[in-house]
Parts: structure tokens; C-alpha cells; sequence
């Protein structure tokens, strides 16, 4: 079984088909009989069977109260009236309806793709990677692992989870963005949960009303060659949906990931059209998620962030969370040095407030090889130790700046309140300090 919302490649196929919505209505519907067949389409397959009965009810008593009498001989009237009629009685933004002959006539066919659109939805996996983009080591040893879905294709995507994980296997920290996933296979999303738990953990429900089942979905070691114990961040937007949601979740209700930026689509309901005669087709959720902590799920609500920031900072953020946990293990002064010298790499990402002319102007001077000096509003610094090597300095924070790629730069006063020596920040976490010369 998998989330509606992967799809990309089958429906390229059979979209056209579902999409050609035949013009000829009958001269007149059979009302009656089209609320009785949505009231039993609604029985045997929608998510809630007291709500279905409540939706199914009403519209049978509509129709006996002659409601849609004047709209008989206009399938997009009814349509209308229906879909208001049944979120009236439970609001569902997943229910809805529609007149389209050629999809009415798919949806009673088997819904397993043909072996011509398996063979062409491989072809698309393969030629994208699985959906996988890259796996990064960024600064600080924080492994990067953005992907944009959970292709059904599971035993042909594992070889690329478990390279991009044992790629990552030694980073301190994981960074896995889900910001433009938009969902796809329950089973691969298991799968990768996998690499992440130690014990079989329990991990979510699907409970399918068509077919009356329930799935339970573990995390279990038992699947992958390895896993890994670092901790794990996931970025999310409002973009992230259905199988990425149920991702983040799950992992985020095990206690085992951190959720950064933006609560997501809040879609934990697959659907599935289903013909309802004459021409009709109402698309019905037919399944739903369970997860075992929270015993409900994401469908309406999005999962929300443990830490909320824009889409656009979240890496940014989940980054520095990462250095921030790393300098709280430190052991050394110079290993927390290294920590404070990214993080003020990441500070730099962001605007930093510029200093007035006439403070950079106090900066200017040279400190042992290093010489500092304006030209029009921006401090420079001319380096003798390094063939007089120019950099301009960019602002971190009051009196300290970015010298290079390799240094930051801290201008301190002394005792009398003159800048007399600037402090040297490495990235390796080592400290230097260079007096500054007196001037004539």
C-alpha cells in the first residue's frame, strides 16, 4: 500500500485518461439511486465508519426529501450540492466529488499499474537517484541528507540509503531535510527509520478501512546492514507531506529526531477515487495512521516543529543546535573554541548590524603583521605574514569580525578604554593575540 501523493511517473501515464471528463450527461441522473451508492461507498471504505454513516444517512434522506430534484438533469450542480451537503456534516478537505465519466470507469479497474508503467516508473527512479540528492559532511562534522520522496521502489533505493549512510556514519550530528518531500511508501519510510534504532521499535499503524487491516510498521535493525547513533534533526515546510510527515513524526514521537522550521501539510489520509455509478466519482480517505505514543496522528494539524523557524533557516538552525550540543560535550577549551568559532561562521549567514564609521575608525592600526585601515565605509586588513594578503572584514557581532577563511578577529580594549589589541580567533580553537602598535 502506498501514500497517494508519490506518484509522479504513473500518473504521467495514466493521467490523461483520468483527466477526460466526459461532456454527455444522461438526460436525467437517477438521484436516488446515486445517494444510496454513496452512502455504501462511504461505509465500506472511508476512514471513520460512524462518520460515513452519519454523511451516507443524510444524503439518502436529501434525496427522499426531493433536495435534488431540480438538479437532475446537471451533474455539476449536483456535484456541488453533494460536496456541501457532505462536509456539513463532517468537514473532511480529502472527501470530494466529481462528474468525470473516463475516471469513474478507471477506478473500477485494478489499481495495480500495468508492467509497462512499473518499467517506466523504474526508469524515472533510477534516472533521479531515488529521489536522493546528496549526502554532504558540512562543517563541525554535521552530516547533510536532503531527499524530496519515499519512492515505492524499496529494494532498489536501499543500496543508495545505506551508501549515503555509511557515508555519514561518523558525523556528529545529522541534518535530514525534508523541506520539498512530499511523501510516498509507508515501507520505505520503515526502512529508513530502521537505520536509526538500535531495538525494534514500534513506530506506526496504518489501518486500511477498505480493506479492513491494519499494517504496523516497525523500525527494526533486523532490515539494514547497520545503524547509526548520532543525533538526527529533521527540517521541515509547510511543503513536507504525507509518507515525509509520517517520517518526522514518528522519529520525532520515538524522542529520536529533533523537528526544525515550519509545520507541515497535514496529510496522514491516503485517498482513492471510487466510482459511485452514472458517471460520479467521490474521492474517499480509506486509510489512516495510528501512531503508538500520541494514539492519533498528523491529518489537519501538520506535525509541528520542536524548534519553529522559517523554511529558508532551517538548516541554518538545525546546524547550530548541532555545534551548540557538540559544545556541551566538549571536553577541551579548544575543542568548545572550535564549537564558538562555527557558530559564529553561522552568524555570519544572517545580517549582522554594521558599526559606525567612527567606531571602525578607532580600529584602524596595525597589530604585529596585521594592518588595519578604511577604504570608504568598510574596515580592510592588509596581512605581511601572508604576502600582504587583503581581506575585507565582515561584521559577526560588536568589536568582532571575519578575517579570512580561516581566522576571526576580535578587537579588545584595555583598562583605559583604548583598542590596544585585537584577539585572534583560529579554526582549529586556537587563540592568538596581537598588540597593537603605538603610534607616533
Amino acid at each position: 500500500m502506498r501514500y497517494l501523493t508519490l506518484c509522479v511517473p504513473l500518473l504521467a501515464v495514466i493521467g490523461p485518461l483520468w483527466c477526460q471528463a466526459q461532456t454527455t450527461a444522461p438526460s436525467v441522473l437517477h438521484i436516488p439511486q446515486l445517494m444510496d451508492s454513496v452512502a455504501l461507498r462511504l461505509q465500506q471504505h472511508y476512514i471513520f465508519p460512524v462518520e460515513a454513516g452519519r454523511m451516507g444517512t443524510y444524503v439518502q434522506g436529501q434525496a427522499r426529501k426531493q433536495a435534488y430534484v431540480a438538479l437532475a438533469t446537471d451533474p455539476k450542480r449536483v456535484v456541488k450540492q453533494l460536496q456541501a451537503d457532505l462536509q456539513a456534516v463532517h468537514r473532511d478537505p480529502h472527501l470530494f466529488v466529481e462528474y468525470n465519466p473516463a475516471l469513474a470507469t478507471a477506478s473500477r479497474r485494478s489499481p495495480q499499474p500495468s508492467a509497462e508503467e512499473q518499467a517506466q516508473a523504474k526508469k524515472y527512479w533510477v534516472a533521479n537517484n531515488y529521489l536522493f540528492k546528496k549526502a554532504e559532511v558540512l562543517p563541525g562534522n554535521i552530516g547533510y541528507f536532503p531527499f524530496t520522496g519515499f519512492v515505492p521502489d524499496v529494494a532498489g533505493a536501499k543500496p543508495t540509503i545505506s551508501g549515503a549512510l555509511q557515508f555519514l556514519a561518523n558525523t556528529s550530528a545529522l541534518v535530514i531535510d525534508l523541506r520539498e518531500n512530499m511523501g510516498g511508501s509507508p515501507e520505505l519510510v520503515s526502512l529508513l527509520e530502521s537505520y536509526f534504532f538500535p531495538i525494534k521499535t514500534h513506530m506506526n499503524d496504518l489501518i486500511n478501512r477498505s480493506t479492513n487491516d491494519t499494517t504496523v510498521f516497525y523500525a527494526d535493525p533486523a532490515k539494514v546492514p547497520f545503524t547509526v547513533s548520532m543525533p538526527v534533526y529533521i527540517l521541515t515546510s509547510h511543503h513536507t507531506f504525507s509518507g515525509a510527515e509520517d517520517f518526522a513524526y514518528a522519529m520525532q514521537m520515538a524522542k529520536r529526531a529533533v523537528v526544525v522550521g515550519e509545520t507541515t501539510g497535514g496529510g496522514a489520509h491516503p485517498t482513492r477515487p471510487v466510482s459511485v455509478g452514472q458517471g460520479f466519482v467521490v474521492s474517499i480517505p480509506y486509510a489512516r495512521s495510528l501512531n503508538p505514543v500520541t494514539h492519533t496522528d498528523w491529518e489537519g494539524t501538520g506535525v509541528v516543529p520542536d524548534v519553529k523557524v522559517a523554511a529558508q533557516q532551517a538548516l541554518t538552525k538545525a546546524r547550530e543546535l548541532a555545534l551548540r550540543a557538540q559544545h556541551q560535550r566538549a571536553t577541551s577549551e579548544q575543542e568548545k573554541r572550535q564549537m564558538d568559532y562555527l557558530l559564529d561562521e553561522l552568524a555570519t549567514q544572517r545580517p549582522a548590524a554594521k558599526e559606525p564609521l567612527s567606531q571602525l575608525q578607532l580600529y584602524t592600526g596595525t597589530y604585529g603583521p596585521l594592518t588595519m585601515y578604511l577604504t570608504g565605509n568598510k574596515l580592510f586588513c592588509k596581512n605581511a605574514d601572508a604576502g600582504n594578503l587583503i581581506t575585507e572584514l565582515r561584521p559577526i557581532a560588536p568589536h568582532r569580525f571575519v578575517l579570512d577563511d580561516n581566522a576571526h578577529a576580535e578587537f579588545v580594549q584595555d583598562s583605559r578604554g583604548r583598542w590596544s589589541h585585537i584577539r585572534l580567533y583560529v579554526s582549529d580553537g586556537n587563540v592568538f593575540e596581537e598588540r597593537r602598535k603605538e603610534r607616533n
